[in-house]
């Protein structure tokens, strides 16, 4: 199971688990520490670092450096606008 450290953040309570202080390790699973390390009261240690490859996978960029955006977006609806 991944671990993750409490940070200073962190208040009482930490996925469930009391806090007894800063840098304490929990074993933790992805759903259970998604919440947390969104708020940054967890920090994880050995979560695998994404690869180049994986990022521009995710984030495509031109050679330009500009992102690219797709070129059809036709498929959007109009949206109403309040009166």
């Amino acid at each position: 199971m991944p671990r993750y450290a409490i940070t200073e953040k962190a208040g009482p309570f930490v996925a469930a688990r009391r806090n007894t202080g800063v840098g304490m390790v929990l074993e933790l699973t992805g759903k259970q520490a998604e919440h947390e390390l969104r708020l940054g009261t967890l920090v994880a240690i050995d979560a695998p670092t994404p690869s180049e490859t994986e990022l521009r996978e995710q984030d495509p960029v031109s050679e330009t450096g500009e992102p690219q955006r797709p070129l059809d977006h036709d498929d959007e609806k109009p949206r109403r606008q309040k009166r």
